[in-house]
């Protein structure tokens, strides 16, 4: 018994050691450095908005530039920072406006944009489908209350009746969420090479990328994690 218990242990430190975070002191960044990035970021589409952390919050280390997209495509109140080098993301607010309120900087970006239109007449509870998506130049004014890419709408559900040459807007798609409250979620820790599972109930809905908190069945011991598939979450440590 005491043999498999040092070999489980084993097991849980080696996937610890192995997690795509970085666990030394010194490789941390602090919210004043995501705070300038973000700034950057902002300032190159026109986007008038603030990062809302405190300076002193730690994150992990990222080798790589920050990339930020809207946690609701057209809506920058709340943003996902992701870093790609070191595989991690967080969820922060911002000071921006709501869609309709924004106010565009014309001095940083173009006259137009691409946004997203229907192709076809669509019906009340019709799913997305590729053929059903074309890209329109849009008004710079506009830009933010509109979808940039296909990937954020494919799959999802019209709420209402829409005529062909409708800008799709977030009001006009129903979002599937990828977990609802109080249901059994698969806890990964880990990566691709080691992980431990167990399972846990989700405290809050939420879609792939959110932070929501979770409770361990076992321990009872409620922590955040990120949703990173259908009933599946990742742990976010805390720093």
């Amino acid at each position: 018994m005491k043999s498999f218990f040092k070999i489980f242990l084993f097991i849980c430190f080696s996937a610890y050691s192995m997690l795509p975070y970085p666990i030394l002191a010194g490789e941390i960044i602090y919210g004043k450095d995501i705070k300038q990035e973000a700034s950057k970021y902002f300032n190159s589409i026109g986007l008038d908005a603030k990062i809302l952390i405190s300076d002193r919050r730690a994150f992990y280390f990222c080798s790589s530039d920050l990339k930020f997209v809207p946690r609701v495509d057209g809506d920058w109140r709340t943003v996902e920072a992701k870093c790609e080098s070191e595989n991690w993301r967080s969820i922060l607010r911002t000071t921006s406006l709501p869609p309709s309120e924004i106010t565009i900087n014309p001095s940083n970006i173009g006259s137009t944009l691409k946004a997203v239109s229907l192709s076809n007449n669509m019906s009340k509870g019709q799913v997305i489908s590729k053929n059903d998506l074309i890209f329109v130049e849009l008004p710079k004014r506009d830009v933010f209350e509109s979808f940039s890419n296909f990937d954020s709408l494919i799959g999802k559900k019209i709420t209402s009746n829409l005529a062909k040459g409708t800008v799709l807007k977030a009001r006009h798609v129903k979002y599937t969420m990828s977990v609802n409250k109080n249901d059994t979620v698969l806890i990964i820790f880990g990566n691709k090479k080691l992980s431990i599972t167990t399972y846990g109930i989700a405290l809050a809905s939420g879609q792939n990328g959110d932070m929501i908190s979770v409770e361990n069945l076992n321990s009872k011991k409620s922590f955040k994690a990120i949703i990173i598939d259908e009933k599946k979450v990742t742990p976010l440590a805390n720093m």
